[in-house]
């Protein structure tokens, strides 16, 4: 069964006490108050434990870190504002599937949770809390039971003084199916909200305990829950020394004080002097008194002021506080204070691209041998990117596309056709943290705009960042080819990660294990008159880039010397449209993507089919000089060159044939990363 801690909230009440930390981390006993509830949940086995946070989250997060310091995993779970007690687990419903106990962040109950179980398990409950009876009633929300059913459920006074109320002990257990009753992203109290929804239809059930029980929210019940725990730290001279581990063991705090009748401090026990007293042939039945340091290096009287405490505890971890007479009255701990970590948040975006010639030639199976060239440019649509750092070792991964996908740790990474580019990367790049990635794009993917390419090279940068490595663009290109091509061994080439990296016009060379990049200075002229001549039209039906591959070798096999002579025409075109640029000579580039069409479609039988075709006929006949298909093939964009002062013609004319036209700018920067406060 998983826990779920709701320790978000502001402590308005305990703001003098907790200035600068959340209420849950205010010290009790040298230790912050959540640890003592962690620790009661461990003795329970109970060890998956989510923590709901959000005022001072990072403080948190920095202390426990995912939990293995103390024995347990934890998750957290962040509001980005405020949602009540409520809204807090519907927040946390993706890391709910079972059974689960709530405890708030400011209630503590020596309280059997197997018991509990047995009590929700046995009722068939759905929704059950814990109940107690208290002295100081009035201070807490008051439960009337009828034949363990929830009748009332308040603050405030008793509205029949002659009914026997219980307390509210903050501790519940629920199914699953709650988190059906509580609406998304809005504030919902459980106590005002969903509590009285469940009364109404007699479906609360209230499990009775015998037991302590305090709510630390108030200033006069944390120093009443405070003074309570220290008392359990002391332990009669005439005790055996077995009560001593008994008391440190149950107290998570390593010290005994040891008093006499009228609690006058004799001496201290810890678990290093009842070791050594061990060794030396001591026995467990043996006296306190016995093994006890008697000769205490540093005690405080109740007269000295902070100063002359803080001063004290510079030299030891725990300091008692006696009054004239001797007697305990206080116990200080040295207070290590707690080093918030950061979690930073990194945004970035890739630009997609658009591909001139050459396409095909930056396969490693072709340039290996024959060497390779491509001429593309990156556009003004982009994928974009979110990763914050987690404390915990999960890993979430959320897209416009794919959903989202959650998983503990990069250990349980499992390929099954939902984020494996991503998953691949991270087993390259081999995180040792948890991270939440939120991924969203301006083109959906498979249009030919090397839109997985460029995902990838996105991920592996900010991944990178994250981990404080500065690798540089063709290091960044290098890891994002290889988790799609080694990795999950889907075949392609090159040029869409570089242009992803570099941003602008690129002439790209690929020769045997060599990979040379020419960035294209042209004038400001050109491009923009070069833009004005360009239309993108989808034509439908998304593609597999790796299937033009299987069609390329195909085709290979069937008619090799034709494929590579087209190839080979590929890579000449590229270097004439390059030139073409330098020289300002723009419509030689029209009829140049004529005849890379043409080369094209003679490398792959699925590259083209009747509606591209269809499409294509049409922007010849309506003033394009020329175009080709974008990317692998068979769907996607057609990129055309056209005479600007026809545009209008063949805009009409394409949607008339069921294209939809994108308008689009060139854009001259590659991947950018930021930093950012804020979620």
């Amino acid at each position: 069964m998983k826990a779920l801690i709701l320790a978000g909230g502001y402590g308005i009440e305990l703001k003098d006490l907790a200035k600068d930390i959340p209420k849950p981390m205010i010290s009790i006993a040298g230790k912050p108050f959540l640890e003592h509830q962690i620790k009661l949940l461990k003795e329970n086995g109970i060890t998956d434990i989510i923590i709901a946070i959000h005022h001072m989250g990072d403080i948190i997060k920095s202390y426990f870190g995912d939990g293995k310091r103390i024995g347990v995993n934890i998750t957290y779970s962040e509001e980005d504002v405020p949602l009540g007690t409520a809204g807090a687990i519907k927040n946390s419903e993706k890391y709910l599937d079972d059974t689960f106990v709530v405890l708030n962040g400011d209630c503590y109950s020596e309280i059997d949770l197997k018991d509990f179980l047995e009590f929700h398990k046995t009722k068939r409950s759905k929704y059950s809390i814990a109940v107690t009876k208290h002295d100081s009633q009035n201070s807490f929300t008051k439960v009337f039971l009828n034949e363990n059913k929830v009748t009332e459920f308040f603050n405030g006074e008793p509205t029949e003084l002659s009914k026997e109320y219980n307390v509210s002990t903050g501790v519940y257990i629920f199914e699953p199916i709650i988190l059906d009753l509580i609406s998304e992203k809005k504030n919902i109290s459980l106590e005002n909200e969903i509590f009285p929804l469940l009364i109404n239809e007699n479906q609360l059930w209230g499990y009775s305990y015998e037991g302590y029980f305090m709510d630390i929210g108030k200033p006069d019940t944390y120093y009443k829950f405070k003074n309570d725990f220290l008392k359990n730290l002391l332990l009669l001279e005439t005790e055996p020394v077995r009560s001593a581990m008994k008391k440190i063991s149950k107290s998570g705090v390593d010290l005994v004080l040891i008093v006499d009748s009228s609690q006058r401090l004799k001496g201290v026990l810890n678990d290093r002097i009842i070791r050594n007293f061990l060794l030396a042939k001591g026995n467990i039945e043996d006296s306190v008194k016995d093994a006890m340091v008697k000769n205490l290096d540093y005690v405080a009287k109740i007269s000295d002021d902070n100063s002359e405490i803080s001063k004290l505890l510079q030299n030891t971890r725990h300091l008692p506080i006696l009054d004239d007479m001797g007697k305990v009255v206080d116990i200080e701990f040295k207070d290590e204070g707690i080093k918030t970590e950061s979690f930073p948040i990194i945004r970035g975006r890739a630009p997609f691209r658009i591909s001139f010639a050459g396409g095909g030639t930056d396969l490693p199976q072709f340039f290996e041998k024959h060497g390779g060239v491509v001429i593309n440019c990156t556009i003004d649509k982009y994928c974009y990117g979110t990763i914050i750092k987690r404390a915990d070792n999960k890993i979430i991964i959320n897209s416009d596309i794919d959903g989202e996908y959650i998983i503990d740790s990069s250990k349980d990474l499992i390929y099954n056709g939902k984020f494996d580019l991503i998953k691949a990367i991270i087993t390259i790049m081999e995180p040792d943290f948890g991270f939440e990635l939120y991924l969203h794009n301006d083109i959906p993917p498979g249009r030919g705009l090397g839109s997985s390419a460029t995902f990838a090279v996105l991920v592996v940068k900010l991944i990178s960042i994250m981990q404080g490595r500065g690798y540089d663009d063709y290091k960044i290109a290098e890891i994002a080819f290889k988790a799609e091509t080694e990795e999950l061994k889907i075949k392609g080439g090159w040029q869409d990660q570089y242009a992803a990296v570099t941003g602008g016009f690129s002439f790209m060379e690929f020769n045997g294990d060599k990979s040379i990049i020419y960035p294209l200075r042209l004038k400001e002229e050109v491009i923009s008159d070069f833009n004005h001549h360009l239309l993108l039209c989808y034509v439908g039906k998304t593609h597999f880039s790796g299937d033009f591959q299987k069609d390329l070798e195909k085709s290979c096999e069937d008619n090799e010397e034709e494929v590579l002579n087209s190839l080979n025409e590929l890579k000449n075109i590229a270097t004439e449209i390059k030139d073409s640029l330098l020289i300002n000579n723009l419509e030689e580039i029209g009829r140049l993507l004529h005849k890379s069409w043409l080369n094209k479609k003679k490398c792959g039988k699925n590259i083209s089919n009747p509606n591209i075709d269809k499409l294509y006929e049409v922007a010849i006949q309506n003033g394009a000089y020329g175009g080709k298909i974008l990317g692998a093939g068979g769907g996607g964009y057609l990129l055309f060159f056209i005479s600007p002062k026809k545009r209008n013609l063949l805009v009409k004319e394409l949607e008339k044939n069921n294209g939809e036209v994108m308008n689009f700018n060139f854009e001259f920067t590659g991947t950018k990363v930021w930093n950012v406060k804020s979620k």
